[in-house]
């Protein structure tokens, strides 16, 4: 039977059990009292390895689109959490090569790289952005040009004061 007086020798017969090294008499003053039966010494060790056994993490769950909606309101978030869904069902829940481990930080990633990046996540403006942007313009350069009309109107001529253009 162990028996030590203070923690201090309690925390070095841990050591010495985890090392597996006993003796009648150890270095640092720690006795030894009696005999450890193979029965103690293998309880021992199996109690140890299962208190510093690593946890095994949790199975990932994919999340369903209403958890993703409700984390996004949550955070702050921007983006279409149907199209985030999208994007990891249709690659297995993966990042990169790796299973996802936790989809609420892969949505943190998410949001930053569409802030960072303004478009898609390559950086470069896709073909919805670039025709809502055209037609953007298009409506304020329409809106622009009635606006001339009309206060040329005004003036009684439909032509530009600076050229000689008749619009």
């Amino acid at each position: 039977m162990l028996q030590a007086k203070t923690k201090e020798q309690q925390e070095q017969i841990l050591a010495i059990v985890k090392g597996n090294i006993l003796s009648d008499e150890v270095e640092n003053g720690i006795e030894i009292d009696g005999y450890i039966s193979y029965e103690e010494m293998t309880a021992i060790v199996d109690y140890l390895r299962s208190v510093n056994k690593p946890k095994k993490s949790e199975r990932f769950v994919k999340p369903t689109i209403e958890e993703i909606q409700a984390h996004i309101l949550e955070k702050g978030y921007t983006f279409d959490a149907e199209a985030f869904y999208a994007f990891y069902e249709s690659n297995g829940w993966k990042v990169g090569k790796n299973p996802m481990k936790n989809w609420k930080m892969a949505c943190t990633t998410w949001a930053k790289n569409r802030k960072n990046n303004n478009n898609n996540r390559y950086g470069r403006e896709t073909i919805t952005d670039k025709i809502r942007r055209t037609v953007a313009e298009a409506n304020q350069f329409s809106q622009q040009l009635a606006d001339r009309i009309g206060n040329n109107q005004q003036q009684g001529s439909v032509c530009d004061g600076d050229t000689d253009e008749v619009w």
